[in-house]
């Protein structure tokens, strides 16, 4: 097995298919925004900071150097003896390459699913998307359903403030300009396969299993 870094648009289901593929091939899962999410509740330092900064940046991309120094430390604390799944990280050519001393320093091999997903498809899901504020289990139209509640936990469904159409444009934009560059240079290493994102989830998870198994 080798480690996986999981890369895609918002709304691309990163989440989704990362945790589905952690559980099955009990994998660590390296969900940066819910470690960052648990630091927010959690009200610590720098929980507080990450805070600050999605309300100044209404849903661009948080820096490099805030972002490599977490990660950095989490790392530094997982169990290192299972492969590990990356979500939502790296998202830019900086983490990229801080993760490339990573990957380097502890001789381990990785691949790179890269969702692919249309605008369109995009604004929909998030849009009408609802997260679990206990468990962070994400729920597509449960508005149509009248489910309130997540069915895991019972915790409350909310819509998250980076989920609401102004935002969600601002993040396709910084994700063009600031995230695609990584398929090039993830490209140039040979380690790119192209997952179709616009596929049910069922569909898409029978995909990179399929995939996986072949680059194995």
């Amino acid at each position: 097995m080798k480690d996986i870094i999981i890369l895609g648009p918002p709304g691309s289901g990163k989440g989704t298919q990362a945790k589905k593929l952690a559980q099955k091939l009990s994998m660590f899962y390296f969900g940066t925004g819910d470690l960052l999410r648990d630091e927010k509740q959690n009200n610590t330092p720098i929980g507080k900071e990450f805070q600050e900064i999605l309300e100044k940046r209404e849903g661009g991309l948080v820096p490099d150097e805030f972002i490599n120094k977490f990660v950095k430390e989490k790392l530094q604390i997982i169990d290192l003896h299972k492969n590990i799944i990356f979500d939502g990280f790296p998202r830019t050519l900086s983490q990229a390459e801080m993760l490339e001393i990573f990957f380097k320093k502890q001789k381990r091999d990785y691949i790179v699913l890269n969702l692919e997903v249309n605008e369109e498809n995009i604004i929909l899901r998030l849009a009408t998307r609802r997260i679990c504020s206990n468990c962070g289990k994400i729920y597509y139209r449960p508005d149509e359903l009248g489910k309130i509640s997540c069915d895991v936990c019972q915790g409350k469904l909310v819509h998250r403030q980076e989920d609401t159409p102004e935002v969600i444009k601002k993040r396709i934009k910084i994700y063009n300009q600031q995230t695609l560059p990584l398929i090039d240079f993830y490209k140039e290493k040979n380690k790119i396969i192209n997952i179709n994102g616009n596929l049910s989830i069922e569909e898409v998870d029978k995909e990179i299993r399929e995939e996986i198994d072949e680059s194995n």
